[in-house]
């Protein structure tokens, strides 16, 4: 019952979260996946390793799949840039190489620094429907994660 009402809290939180918020919440969910992938193959835990930065991928896909196409060029530069973290998680996980993934994180860490600053900028929080809130949420919590790539 616990476990039921923390999901719900965490459901309504995120429901009230902006895009903006919602984005920022992804990137640090990926950022501190490939984190503790790292720490995993550290402690040469290489099951949890992969499960780690398979999670990290999952959300990177999910914030490639989310992209407003018709945004133009901009939209076509995130795709590509998103395609390239994608298939260096794949690289860092299937290598163990965290030197990969740390570059991972960087990129990673510099888009969420451009979405902090943008939140920043902006004080009008933007609010989308339920199921994309739920997806979103989906990335962050524990259990299995449905993405379509």
């Amino acid at each position: 019952m616990h476990k039921n009402s923390l999901s719900e809290y965490r459901r309504s939180q995120i429901l009230g979260m902006s895009q903006i918020d919602l984005v920022i919440m992804l990137y640090q969910g990926a950022i501190r996946f490939l984190t503790e992938g790292i720490d995993m193959v550290q402690a040469e835990r290489f099951d949890q390793s992969w499960q780690k930065f398979d999670r990290a991928r999952r959300i990177v896909i999910h914030l490639c799949g989310t992209l407003n196409r018709d945004a133009g060029d901009l939209a076509g530069k995130f795709a590509a840039l998103y395609a390239f973290v994608i298939e260096q998680i794949g690289v860092a996980n299937a290598r163990r190489d965290i030197d990969v993934a740390q570059n991972c994180i960087a990129i990673l860490t510099t888009l969420k620094e451009g979405w902090e600053g943008l939140a920043a900028e902006s004080q009008v929080p933007v609010t989308t429907g339920a199921t994309e809130m739920t997806e979103s949420t989906a990335m962050l919590e524990s259990g299995p994660i449905c993405v379509q790539a």
